[in-house]
């Protein structure tokens, strides 16, 4: 009888850091960051890396920087003329060579324009940086002249009609005002609509030049010119950036000084003793918790986009019972009919996603099969499926392990591990951190590790190492991820109270940048 050996992994795609750049031409291009960039104007001269048509943007205007130890991207004014906007907010002067460096993340939004952005130069470029976007993706223009109401939206009727799946029947509106502008209306959209990066409340004006996000899709007002792309679901990063959390109308610090930054595809082990704060991290990534600081995804702020963004970041049951006597196909539609509501999902766009991630997953020639008659592998593969059915971008989980026996707890952190490699970025907190290894290689199947440590100095949990497995066990100089416990625990728990050693060491080696 021969055996054939399922394969549970594979690497999640790495996706390169491109900007989608339109000048005045109005023909959106997507050009890779390949290292250190130079950006300016097209002349008869020594020309830059990065070139654009624009009368207003200077001969070497900019750079981008790429700083391989943090594997960011950095902009950098170059005392432009007309200068740079990033998010709409100008790079100042900073020294004789240009502005500070900007640290770039997903979506973030680059300007060339005079002063009154609502009132853009003829010639203003628009560079949008983008780490999770795919060069299949393909961009469409709409003509907008001679028309009052844009609907926009998947359903049939609307005037711009998106392939969205994530995008609701009747997402938004945009309707003509009478100062040459547009008035965009949230029809109550499932996951909301943003304009350059802040949600819309009911309705908010939008201008030439705007960036309108909805799902997945990128809208770009470029003068009677609609651009938006044909997208595939989204991947990208978290940035995970907080100042502090405090309770107690602010009299005591949870957390104090928390940053990373994790990518699709990472699987991320959360480790801290009792009182750290981890479970204080989560709810602050979660958006349940609001902390001092922000929270961003592809590009977007969480707190400030909470309700376009809540869907796609969200926790993930303790363990999935999958019943034995149901179909994969019946169990993944019944996840459909709560992920996705009625009112913007008919039956037939919910088995449309059902047979994309079937496909995805691999088990498309299983669908007709009661799940008592799957092998061990392609149960766990019907149970990735499960969680991928809605659109959610970041799966948090606290201590799923809990409670579970060893063989459990593997098969429970393989299912995790699978749901990640799938552009996917899962987070876990977990006191068995040394059960999540790969059987075959040995090797740990957690890409990144985030240790939160209890200062004795204030009392607040602080970040004593970020990295991968094999640097946090030489960071803390042990054997076993589980064993940093033991180094940062307080006496009174068992541990060697060496929290703040860590915690300054882990400070020391980190690069200082300055950022606006």
């Amino acid at each position: 009888m021969e055996i054939t050996k399922t394969m549970y992994y594979r690497p999640a795609p790495v996706l390169p850091a491109t900007l989608l750049i339109i000048d005045y031409r109005c023909q959106p291009r997507v050009v890779p960051l390949r290292g250190d960039m130079s950006f300016g104007r097209i002349y008869n001269g020594p020309m830059c890396d990065i070139t654009v048509q624009s009368a207003i943007t200077g001969r070497r205007h900019g750079e981008f920087v790429y700083d391989d130890s943090e594997g960011v991207y950095y902009y950098i004014d170059n005392n432009s003329l007309n200068g740079t906007y990033i998010n709409g907010q100008k790079l100042e002067r900073y020294n004789e060579r240009g502005s500070r460096a900007y640290r770039l993340t997903d979506g973030d939004i680059i300007r060339v324009d005079r002063k009154t952005l609502d009132r853009p130069h003829p010639e203003a470029v628009i560079m949008i940086f983008c780490t999770s976007l795919r060069y299949d993706e393909s961009w469409r223009m709409f003509d907008t002249r001679n028309l009052v109401n844009i609907t926009i939206g998947r359903g049939e009727n609307n005037v711009v009609r998106l392939t969205d799946l994530a995008a609701s029947r009747d997402h938004a509106v945009l309707q003509r005002d009478n100062y040459g502008g547009w008035q965009l209306f949230d029809n109550n959209s499932q996951n909301g609509v943003s304009v350059n990066g802040v949600e819309v409340q009911g309705r908010a004006r939008v201008s030439d030049h705007d960036v309108i996000k909805l799902a997945n899709t990128t809208i770009i007002v470029f003068g009677n010119t609609l651009i938006f792309n044909n997208p595939k679901e989204s991947t990208g990063n978290l940035v995970v950036h907080i100042d502090k959390k405090t309770v107690d109308f602010g009299r005591k610090t949870l957390l104090r000084d928390i940053g990373f930054q994790v990518d699709s595809g990472d699987f991320v082990l959360i480790l801290g003793g009792s009182g750290a704060g981890k479970t204080t991290l989560v709810k602050a990534i979660l958006g349940d918790g609001k902390a001092d600081g922000k929270i961003i995804l592809n590009g977007q702020n969480l707190y400030e986009n909470f309700k376009s963004m809540k869907s796609q970041i969200g926790l993930v049951p303790q363990f999935l019972t999958l019943r034995l006597n149901d179909t994969v196909k019946n169990t993944l539609m019944d996840i459909a009919d709560i992920k996705l509501d009625r009112k913007n999902y008919s039956k037939e766009e919910k088995q449309r996603r059902i047979n994309e991630i079937m496909d995805k997953v691999g088990i498309t020639g299983l669908q007709n099969h009661l799940i008592a008659q799957l092998s061990g592998g392609q149960k766990k593969k019907v149970s990735v499926a499960y969680q991928l059915v809605g659109f959610q971008k970041v799966f948090i989980c606290d201590e799923p392990d809990s409670g579970l026996d060893a063989a459990s707890r593997t098969q429970q952190m393989e299912i995790l591990k699978e749901i990640a490699s799938n552009d996917k970025i899962v987070m876990v907190i977990s006191h068995e951190p040394d059960d999540a290894i790969d059987v075959n290689t040995g090797e740990s199947l957690f890409t990144k590790v985030v240790v939160i440590a209890k200062s004795a100095k204030d009392n607040a949990g602080h970040l004593a190492f970020f990295g991968n497995p094999e640097e946090a066990k030489a960071h803390f100089g042990v054997n076993k991820l589980q064993d940093i416990m033991i180094q940062i625990n307080p006496p009174y728990e068992g541990g060697k109270g060496m929290a703040d050693v860590f915690i300054d060491k882990f400070n020391a080696a980190q690069p200082r940048r300055a950022n606006i």
